[in-house]
């Protein structure tokens, strides 16, 4: 099935078309299946000269932490390995000829960040599925840990983070915008960069989320100060249509919203105090959600990616009012993305930059994102 498989669409909606395709498979079949395909994704671009069986039995191996039915069937002597640490298994496939190269896992490796602690432990942390993260609305807290106890689901909560394996399904349970908003860890701590910008412009700042997509980061900076004069725009009308039902639920009653593609089009007229702009980018700080990407990003579509960037905020500068923030966010790994185009906003417009860092989310099953805050001279 990988091989059928070219990447032009997200693996999950390809698995869903194969098996309403090939209904001969029953759901044990099915889950076997995308779990097989999935360990094939998360070792990348590498082992590309070995037969596609034994790629996948080395990608199993890797990312399993208990023994597999095939695997053992397979290659019973590996049994005695599979709860071995990766360290351990990575030298017992290399002691059996089957050594990972770690530069080729991930899909140009030599562009990713210098802010990242490790690139070779960042890569290998693809092995692992991510967890799922909540960021829990101001007030609930006491009523989302006694829910998530009453239906027995296993949690860790800390601050107001609620982390969960990933496959738990939350909808029976908890009310998401209400209640709880999906948001990985790395973006909810976004919340430091906005509460310091919020902090610079002031109460009632008037705030645009330029390319707000599902509009977790709208929801948090109304947490965070509910006096903001909240303007929000993307480039999909059906984004902007979803959005209403999510502030709906959030209690986010006034703000306006409007389609803009911002790759073509200068916004003119109104000023704003903060402007967000968590751009559209390569997500290659997110590919553990999505291993498919290991095996088919290129620079091309990275290219792409850095053409927009320079000019949504070629088009969006002329928005913000003297002494306004600019918030830039991408969920990259890529230097490309993060501090190049830094470099690129310094040389090419009057921002000055205040702060940017990389939060690795790896270390702790999540996203790694980038964020940077430039001011406007006053």
């Amino acid at each position: 099935m990988v091989t059928r498989y070219q990447g032009d669409l997200p693996f999950h909606h390809f698995l869903k078309s194969f098996f309403r395709e090939h209904s001969k498979y029953g759901s044990k079949d099915r889950k076997q299946i995308s779990k097989l395909c999935y360990a094939w994704f998360r070792t990348g671009g590498a082992w590309k000269n070995i037969e596609v069986k034994e790629k996948i039995l080395a990608s199993i191996f890797l990312c399993q932490d208990e023994p597999d039915d095939i695997l053992t069937a397979l290659k019973p002597e590996w049994k005695d390995q599979f709860d071995k640490h990766l360290s351990d298994k990575l030298a017992f496939l290399e002691y059996v000829g089957l050594r990972l190269p770690v530069d080729e896992v991930f899909p140009l490796y030599d562009h990713i960040s210098g802010l990242l602690t490790s690139r070779d432990e960042f890569v290998l942390s693809h092995l692992i599925q991510p967890r799922l993260f909540l960021r829990v609305r101001p007030g609930k807290e006491g009523l989302v840990e006694a829910k998530l106890r009453s239906a027995h689901i296993p949690f860790n909560i800390f601050d107001h983070t609620i982390e969960l394996p990933n496959s738990t399904d939350i909808a029976p349970v908890l009310t998401a915008d209400l209640e709880v908003v999906v948001q990985d860890l790395s973006s909810q701590r976004t919340a430091e960069f906005v509460s310091k910008a919020l902090e610079i412009v002031g109460k009632k700042a008037r705030l645009w989320d330029c390319c707000a997509a599902s509009g977790g980061k709208s929801i948090m900076a109304y947490d965070l100060d509910p006096s903001i004069d909240l303007t929000v725009s993307d480039i999909r009308p059906a984004i902007l249509h979803n959005l209403t039902g999510r502030f709906e639920r959030a209690g986010i009653k006034k703000y306006r919203s409007f389609v803009a593609d911002l790759s073509i089009e200068k916004q003119s007229g109104q000023m704003f105090d903060l402007v967000i702009a968590d751009v559209p980018c390569s997500g290659s700080g997110t590919w553990g959600r999505t291993p498919e990407e290991l095996c088919y990003f290129s620079s091309v579509k990275l290219e792409r990616y850095i053409d927009l960037q320079q000019i949504i905020i070629k088009n969006i500068e002329s928005s913000i009012r003297p002494g306004g923030v600019l918030l830039y966010f991408t969920c990259s790994v890529f230097r490309d993305e993060n501090e190049d185009m830094v470099e690129y906003i310094l040389k090419n417009t009057k921002l000055e930059l205040r702060s940017m860092q990389l939060t690795s989310g790896w270390e702790s099953r999540a996203d790694t994102m980038f964020m940077a805050m430039f001011t406007s001279p006053a």
